[in-house]
């Protein structure tokens, strides 16, 4: 039996989800210079510190042996330089309801759809979802339709070297890319 099938299927996407919010609180919070989050021991009711890269190591550890790492104690850290896990989430949860009050279901009579792959970056160009703002650097599918965005962040990373619309698209149905829909198209189901 390998190691992984040891570890209960209910803690495996828990600790799969700790690792999601590890990653999306360090691209928050490592720019402005936190060093990674501390954590109170529910064995021994003290603070533990750890680094990003601690803690991700660990918390892989876990997926792959279904035990957990030891734990080295920081030496001597400096509490303000890391961020309470608790609090990480909870910045994380608002900021996902600002984007969610930012975000805008589709509406059916908005019957324009881009044509192209050059576009205004603002509504999901296979459902016409009004994404958040910082949805096109930081999301990888669009939260209404599942469309992923990565294709989109490419053509506007040629358009930016200088590719022409008619040499973007020519390479995007080479890579088979599904292009934005067309006016009056409907999504495949």
């Amino acid at each position: 039996m390998s190691a992984m099938a040891e570890i209960d299927p209910e803690e495996r996407e828990s600790v799969l989800a700790d690792l999601e919010d590890l990653e999306a609180m360090r691209a928050v919070f490592d720019p402005r210079g936190y060093k990674g989050v501390v954590i109170v021991c529910g064995e021994c009711g003290e603070d533990h510190y750890y680094g990003w890269d601690m803690l991700r190591e660990s918390l892989e550890h876990i997926i792959e042996t279904g035990e957990p790492r030891m734990h080295e104690p920081a030496f001597e850290p400096a509490p303000d330089e890391y961020i309470g896990w608790e609090y990480g989430r909870g910045y994380l949860d608002s900021l996902a309801e600002a984007d969610a009050e930012e975000t805008e279901a589709p509406k059916s009579e908005d019957g324009e759809r881009p044509t192209k792959w050059i576009a205004e970056r603002t509504r999901c160009p296979y459902c016409r979802a009004r994404l958040a703002q910082r949805a096109w650097q930081e999301w990888d599918y669009c939260s209404f339709c599942g469309a992923s965005l990565a294709p989109l962040r490419l053509v506007d990373a040629l358009a930016g070297r200088g590719w022409s619309e008619a040499d973007i698209a020519s390479l995007m149905d080479d890579c088979g890319f599904e292009p934005p829909l067309q006016p009056g198209e409907e999504p495949e189901e």
